[in-house]
């Protein structure tokens, strides 16, 4: 007895002992909605049975640890956590995330979210870790990175250097082709998005994924689901970045001297005096006299040779059993390359964009089964410009398009020079500098509240919820706008008998004038949703979707007047049945009911279903015994028709209640008058879209091996079109009315294909690959003056490229004499463009221009993509690519002297082997005779002026748009070190060094290829090099 107090009072004062010495952890355990797990095992590590288990109410408490302990917590369904603890923490708030095995894991579907394994529609989920590299914009991010998307980036402007996307293509031409886009299930736009606010983001293809969008939904749908607080600790995330830019290419234009040699080359072969004298031509050469005869490189003097741009964000969030909150605010700064000069204008002038965004997600729950949310989200844009115009693409192109022979950036009197008086005709320093300046501020507020209750106590897996937001855009533009007095003078009358400059005023000055202008929309949306979700014996899954939405817009912008002040519209109800049976075979069914303004009362509604289906063979044992190497194959198929109501006219605008006859005053040759300027299509119906899909979803070797492919068709009939084979007779050839008339296909397949290797637990390899190839063919276009087959939009792509045949060059004048004559003008002449006579009436003209093969925007895009990790380090590395993408070359600044004065020179004309030259001229120039008559020249005999002849689109001037682009190589490294988070208070820290379109494999080499349809007068895509730091507390 005595032995066994003695041995209870040791274990006494050692475990006294050992707490005196120890820290104590106490807390409760949640999931990440807030809800309390009883139950979880808390244990020290490494000390078998030194643990609790939470209560009933989710807590715990250990006393007397040692410090550095790490405590385990783990509780079955869950991913199990390790945290270490050094110090005594009694309110701690641990979050586990629930563990998904491949069948349970989930995706974002249409207006809920649906187990991945059931999925039977075309639905992309993208990794939004995939889009966190620096960029402008989620858009830009889309091309090379997601399957079924073509994307074309036009500009590299700060604030226009947003893409252009299409899912799987272009598939109508009479109404809207834009996708849907959805932000927390509002309408939004997706270049307002931070990428760093991104939880998930789903790419909706085909009918059965779209159908319960109704009309909106016709053309893919892009669903974006922003962070959500999540139960557990406080988790601040904050991002910062510098980014280096500069334009990597850019054309290269002819000097002074280049461009007056080229322009008497021009006149004196074809018979004319030349432009300048060999004394002129002295003067350029030696810049004796840059006033009369200026040598100015025009990119030098207004443009910079790089900028350092920079963006910033910050996260907050966390929670507990009541409320989740995510709380984030973003900053954009970013720069122009043009170069102001400050001693002309203490105004900032030049294009600086700046973007914020501020965006809080609340979730609250009001009780055990009602859960109440709150989004705010505000988006500021501000916009600085030259007061050059409308848009600053017009001083882009004037530095493009000015040679360095017209005037100097300044004369030796200090006086500006202005060439002539129009806007066109000032100088790229003048327009930046001394034109005032334009500041643009955007703004954008959304409000959205929702609510869902859970109706378990009704019957098992139904619920209910409501969303209602309120959003409201709006736009504040404040122009001011001056002239300078501005001079030019002549070089043939530019000096006075002493000497000096004689100029005479072109421009008289205009002090600084400011004009202000505003404009603001709003949007109301409402929508209310059943669900009902339920498994039956293990073996039969059935959910079900019921939903309504009402949206109604108006925009100041839509102007004055009785019809287009009515409030825009939509309203739409959609059901959606999905069953199961053993996770092997799938069905599921859609219908939509929609509503639109654009009809009358008889055909206003539409309904459109759809229906698909899906199997999945790797669920039987006999396939798993004979293909144990295939883990996953599911394939899937599907049928629907979607609707289309977005008419649009020529211009791209919105045409409201088409079937309404308006008055107007109009005039005539009998004067002034009161008669119909519509005529209303009484007729008018749905644009109706149907859409087939089947796609096969595959992993293999153990997982390492993951593809999706799908292949699609769609046919697009009823297309809106404004009649044209109407007769004048009828009197309605000024106010064609609208009908359901054209019609059109599109076709082509998307997929993914990945290869991830683990070498061991430190070191990981993952190779992926996508494509997107989506082909269209306009079917029927109701067009007037077709004489030929060819000259028909049916039949070909949209949009396809047309020009003239090109047969190379004439060589001489019998070749001249033995063609076809060639209308455009009259005295053509050998090296001048041959063209086919392809109607076969022995002349030609614009009746042998002929569809080619492919239009501007790309029938093909893919990349790949590789990602190398070791331990702490990362190496990811993208490229992208199109093909089968037309462009012609030509315009001002392509064309030689297609201005005469006006319009730079390509420095590549300079070369003698790229311009036909007749033998005659060089051998009387000096320049070597080998290479005259170049047959295979890139540009024909030189004309200083326009050649009607040779400035025709045809497939001389018809180029290669297909590239390969080095998009993004990312390299970081993550820091975990425990004096970080000790001493700091920094849970990992992530270094980054980022290149962004690096290099381009093409056949254009003068611009970049997205860009050279605009032949170098577009704002040059930007490399870029990032410095980026991420931190976790």
């Amino acid at each position: 007895m005595k032995r066994s107090i003695l041995v209870l009072f040791w274990v006494f004062v050692s475990a006294a002992m050992f707490a005196q010495g120890g820290i104590d952890v106490a807390g409760i355990v949640l999931d990440e909605q807030g809800q309390e797990l009883i139950g979880v095992s808390v244990q020290v590590k490494g000390k078998q049975g030194v643990g609790v288990v939470t209560d009933f109410d989710g807590r715990f408490k250990l006393s007397g640890i040692p410090a550095g302990s790490t405590l385990v917590y783990s509780y079955i369904g869950y991913v199990t956590r390790e945290i270490k603890y050094t110090a005594t923490k009694l309110k701690e708030k641990i979050a586990l995330k629930e563990a998904v095995n491949e069948f349970d894991e989930v995706v974002v579907v249409g207006r809920d979210t649906q187990r991945k394994v059931s999925v039977v529609g075309a639905i992309t989920n993208v990794d939004p870790a995939g889009i966190q590299a620096p960029a402008v914009s989620v858009s830009n991010m889309l091309g090379g990175r997601v399957p079924g998307i073509i994307a074309v980036t036009r500009s590299g402007e700060p604030g226009n250097n947003f893409s252009e996307f299409w899912i799987r293509g272009i598939s109508t031409f009479g109404a809207s082709s834009s996708a849907l886009v959805l932000v927390d299930g509002i309408e939004g736009n997706i270049n307002d998005l931070d990428p760093a606010d991104i939880e998930s983001f789903s790419i909706l293809k085909d009918a059965s994924a779209t159908a319960v969008y109704g009309t909106r939904g016709a053309n893919g749908v892009v669903v974006v689901t922003t962070k959500r607080g999540k139960a557990g600790k406080l988790h601040v995330n904050f991002k910062t970045n510098a980014t280096y830019s500069y334009s990597p290419r850019m054309p290269e234009y002819a000097d002074a001297y280049q461009y007056a040699t080229l322009a008497n080359e021009a006149r004196s072969v074809r018979g004319d005096d030349p432009v300048y004298s060999a004394t002129e031509l002295e003067l350029f050469k030696t810049g004796l006299d840059p006033d009369l005869y200026p040598n100015v490189n025009w990119r030098d003097v207004i443009l910079k040779d790089h900028v350092i741009n920079n963006q910033h964000h910050l996260s907050i969030s966390g929670g507990g059993q009541s409320a989740r909150y995510y709380m984030s605010l973003g900053i954009l700064n970013s720069e122009a390359l043009f170069k102001q000069d400050k001693s002309a204008s203490k105004h900032d002038v030049n294009v600086n964009y700046h973007k914020y965004n501020f965006r809080t997600n609340i979730d609250a729950d009001l009780t055990k089964t009602t859960l109440l949310s709150l989004n705010l989200e505000a988006v500021i844009k501000t916009q600085n410009a030259p007061g050059t115009g409308s848009s600053n693409k017009y001083l882009w192109e004037s530095q493009a398009n000015l040679p360095p022979t017209v005037v100097p950036v300044r004369y030796s009197n200090g006086q500006l020079p202005a060439y002539g008086t129009n806007l066109e005709d000032k100088s790229p320093y003048v327009r930046l500098n001394y034109m005032g300046y334009t500041t643009n501020e955007t703004y954008s507020t959304k409000i959205n509240v929702g609510l869902s209750q859970d109706l378990g106590i009704i019957t098992e897996g139904l619920s209910v919820r409501g969303l209602f937001s309120f959003s409201m855009n709006g736009a504040h533009i404040v122009d001011r706008h001056m002239n300078p007095e501005q001079y030019y003078a002549d070089p043939k009358d530019g000096r006075y008998l002493d000497g000096s400059l004689k100029t005479v005023r072109t421009v008289n000055k205009e002090d600084m004038t400011a004009i202000q202008a505003s404009a603001s929309n709003r949007e109301l949306y409402f929508e209310a949703a059943a669900n009902y979700k339920r498994l039956f014996n293990q073996d039969h899954r059935v959910t079900g979707l019921a939903h309504f939405y009402r949206q109604e817009l108006t925009n100041v912008d839509w102007g004055n007047g009785v019809l287009v002040s009515i409030p825009k519209r939509y309203q739409a109800l959609s059901f959606r049945g999905t069953y199961s049976y053993k996770d092997t075979y799938f069905v599921e069914g859609n219908l939509g009911y929609t509503g639109s303004e654009n009809f009358n009362k008889e055909r206003r509604y539409g309904w459109f279903p759809s229906i698909s289906g899906g199997w999945v063979p790797t669920q039987y044992d006999w396939y798993r015994n004979l293909l144990p190497f295939n883990n996953f194959l599911k394939f899937r198929a599907s049928w629907g028709r979607v609707g289309n109501d977005r008419l649009k006219d020529e211009n791209g605008n919105d045409i409201r209640f088409p079937y309404l006859t308006t008055l107007g005053n109009v005039s005539s040759t009998w004067g002034t008058g009161l008669a119909e300027n519509r005529t209303g299509s009484m007729n008018l119906k749905w644009e109706v879209s149907t859409k087939t899909n089947f796609g096969i979803d595959a992993r293999f070797f153990d997982d390492k091996v993951d593809m999706t492919v799908d292949f699609f068709h769609t046919k697009t009939t009823d297309i809106f079109q404004r009649r044209a084979n109407i007769p004048d007779e009828g009197g309605l050839s000024n106010v064609l009315p609208y009908a359901n008339i054209g019609s059109m296909k599109s076709w082509g397949m998307d997929g993914t294909l990945a290869y991830t290797h683990t070498f061991n637990k430190d070191m990981a390899l993952t190779v992926r690959g996508n494509f997107t190839h989506a082909e269209n063919e306009v079917i029927y276009w109701e067009q007037s003056g077709v004489n030929y087959p060819y000259q028909s939009n049916s039949g070909v792509p949209y949009k396809v490229q047309r020009g003239l045949i090109a047969l190379g060059l004439f060589k001489d004048e019998d070749d001249i004499k033995s063609s076809p004559k060639q209308t455009f003008m009259d005295n053509y002449r050998p090296g001048d463009i041959k063209y086919k006579d392809v109607n076969g009436d022995g002349k030609i003209d614009k009746d042998d221009v002929v569809p080619l093969n492919y239009s501007a925007v790309p029938f093909i895009q893919y990349g790949f993509a590789l990602d190398w990790n070791y331990k702490a380090f990362r190496v990811s590395i993208l490229f992208e690519g199109v093909s089968k993408v037309q462009y012609f070359q030509g315009g001002r600044g392509f064309y030689p002297f297609l201005n005469e004065s006006r319009g730079n020179l390509l420095e590549m004309v300079a070369d003698p082997r790229n311009r036909w030259i007749p033998r005659e001229y060089a051998e009387a120039n000096g320049i070597d005779p080998a290479l005259a008559e170049n047959p295979n020249a890139k540009f024909p005999r030189l004309t200083y002026g326009e050649n009607k002849n040779n400035n025709q689109e045809s497939t001389f001037w018809l180029a290669d748009g297909k590239y390969l682009r080095l998009k993004n190589v990312d390299v970081s490294y993550r820091f975990t070190n425990n004096w970080l988070k000790s001493r700091v208070g920094v849970e990992s820290a992530t270094l980054s060094l980022i290149g962004e379109n690096l290099h381009v494999w093409d056949k254009v080499k003068l611009f970049d290829p997205s860009q050279a349809s605009g032949n170098g007068a577009e704002y040059p895509l930007q490399r870029m090099y990032t410095l980026q730091l991420n931190l976790t507390f």
